[in-house]
């Protein structure tokens, strides 16, 4: 999404927009097949661009207990600063931009918003009982009748001992 900067009024901004998520590259593109809606408010204090991104959509994981698919709702917000020539401020934290920009590409930070907010444990609920280790069956949907024997295995050899 590119902000044209060149007539922005100061103050607040507001722009939105619903675009497919094909269009940013995302990491892991098959957990987002739907359109993003994005929602863009930039306040702008002379040559200083505050962005407050939100981006809004709905992924398909797939849990890493039973496997199963399972809809998400994906609403982040992250917000960047853009300085036009050079700033005063020391931080990493702000874009430094030539002092002719005319517009603002922020792709890169939509696209930023996806690898930092996903889930590091993707789990359809937190009661998500899993595979049976023996059998492979779906806990949540069915029950099995495995023999439920918890041994670790780095001790499976002094099981032979007590025979």
């Amino acid at each position: 999404m590119i902000i044209s900067i060149k007539d922005l009024s100061e103050g607040i901004n507001e722009f939105e927009e619903t675009v497919p998520s094909e269009d940013y590259k995302l990491p892991e593109s098959d957990f987002y097949p739907n359109q993003l809606q994005l929602r863009v408010f930039v306040d702008r204090i002379d040559s200083l661009f505050r962005f407050k991104i939100s981006v809004d959509t709905e992924a398909v994981f797939s849990c890493d207990r039973c496997l199963e698919n399972y809809k998400h709702n994906f609403n982040e917000t992250i917000e960047q600063l853009y300085q036009l020539g050079h700033s005063e401020l020391d931080s990493d934290e702000i874009e430094i931009l030539p002092e002719n920009s005319k517009e603002i590409d922020i792709s890169k930070t939509i696209h930023d918003v996806f690898i930092l907010n996903r889930p590091i444990q993707m789990l359809c609920s937190e009661t998500c009982k899993g595979l049976c280790v023996n059998c492979g069956i779906n806990l949540n949907q069915k029950t099995c009748d495995c023999q439920k024997e918890n041994i670790d295995p780095r001790l499976e050899k002094l099981k032979s001992l007590l025979k």
